[in-house]
């Protein structure tokens, strides 16, 4: 069984080339979340897998959340447990604040997938250029295939990029970041290019915007930070105050 998250795709994606090559089943955290739905149940010999973004270089709050409450009806100190975190970059102290998070659940290993950045709301901070982008995904095709085959033989390793300076990074920048950065009161939308598609109503994961009367999104309070709507806006109406006006954007796209 496979828990996942994604904003713009890239962990998506992960998911379902991991569940495919290992004729896993996949939940998806944000909709199990929504339905409030914690409980599951294992079949006889089947491993758990986590698989999401790195935000800030943690796991995201609502992946956190979700471990947390998670229960497992037929978990034992045998089953095999991993997690798969794409990131940018490096993941810095990911693994250790996610198995935090699970408790009782013990991770036997985990993986980091580098996959283009999608972070674009601070200074400093933007999409790659199209040629390490394409770089960054052909790379990860052929990585993903070896954390599948590391998973189906149930290796116990870890396997991530943790970067220069993670504690720093994951004990005193990430807490300041959910703390200030991980809302949506900077969000805004240029009601003059909104075309009124919906689409960003539509597919944020957390159901966290609605629409106005005349069509435009509002943001609830319930922001992930996924930025999927940022992203994904065909008209580039959405921005993060003035930051990202300029800046690019990004989605998973699978070029076979």
């Amino acid at each position: 069984m496979i828990f996942w998250f994604s904003g713009t795709g890239n962990s998506q994606w992960v998911a379902q080339q991991l569940a495919a090559t290992l004729n896993d089943t996949l939940v998806d955290i944000a909709q199990a979340t929504l339905g409030q739905q914690h409980k599951f149940t294992l079949k006889p010999g089947e491993s758990i897998g986590f698989v999401f973004p790195v935000h800030s270089w943690g796991p995201p709050p609502l992946v956190c959340k979700f471990a947390q409450a998670l229960q497992l009806d037929t978990y034992t100190s045998s089953t095999h447990c991993y997690m798969v975190a794409t990131c940018g970059d490096d993941t810095g102290l990911t693994v250790e604040i996610l198995q935090k998070s699970l408790g009782s659940i013990k991770l036997n290993a985990a993986f980091s997938v580098q996959m283009p950045n999608t972070y674009v709301c601070l200074p400093g901070f933007d999409v790659d250029d199209y040629a390490t982008e394409g770089q960054k995904l052909m790379a990860a095709k052929s990585r993903v295939e070896k954390v599948a085959t590391s998973i189906a033989e149930r290796r116990n390793v870890i396997d991530v990029v943790r970067g220069s300076m993670p504690w720093a990074k994951s004990r005193i920048i990430r807490p300041l970041f959910v703390a200030g950065g991980m809302n949506d009161r900077n969000f805004r939308c240029d009601a003059s290019t909104c075309t009124h598609c919906g689409k960003c109503a539509q597919q944020c994961p957390l159901r966290n915007i609605t629409l106005n009367a005349q069509g435009t999104p509002q943001w609830q309070g319930n922001c992930t930070m996924c930025l999927r709507c940022l992203h994904k806006c065909p008209a580039r109406a959405i921005n993060y105050g003035t930051a990202t006006v300029k800046k690019g954007r990004y989605y998973f796209k699978d070029k076979k």
